[in-house]
């Protein structure tokens, strides 16, 4: 019989996996190497609405994911293929951890303790990514209203 976890509340879940990660990072030395702009139709030249981390997978044999980490907890996740801005049809905000994204900040943070640069990339100018508040957010509990 094959195990698998679920979380009551995935972006909780989330949340506290990608906030605990930022916070190592910090303690070792590390801070936010990238400035994001959120919404893809935003003019050039609009200054960053936000800091973030922004981290490459470079394990033997992953795809080659992106990752855009912001100290809130969320997660813009861009596959390969997508162009250096992250703007690509293939990236997304994650609505919960999987195990890439877990394995990924272990073996990250430990090249950080250990001296490296914790595989955050340069990041070029402003990230764009989609702007978060348009994402659906379904409300998984009981509705209390008027009960």
């Amino acid at each position: 019989m094959a195990y698998s976890y679920q979380p009551r509340d995935p972006r909780a879940k989330l949340r506290e996996v990608t906030t605990r990660w930022t916070t190592s990072m910090r303690v070792a030395g590390r801070a936010p190497n990238c400035a994001v702009v959120f919404g893809r139709d935003m003019p050039p030249g609009t200054e960053p609405h936000a800091r973030a981390w922004l981290v490459g997978d470079r394990r033997p044999g992953a795809e080659g994911d992106r990752y855009v980490i912001l100290d809130d907890g969320d997660v813009w996740r861009a596959r390969p293929g997508a162009s250096p801005a992250l703007d690509a049809a293939v990236a997304a905000w994650l609505a919960e951890p999987n195990d890439d994204l877990v394995t990924l900040l272990a073996r990250s943070l430990s090249d950080a303790r250990l001296g490296g640069a914790g595989w955050l990339e340069m990041a070029g100018g402003v990230t764009r990514v989609d702007d978060r508040r348009q994402e659906p957010h379904s409300h998984d509990g009981p509705d209390r209203r008027g009960s």
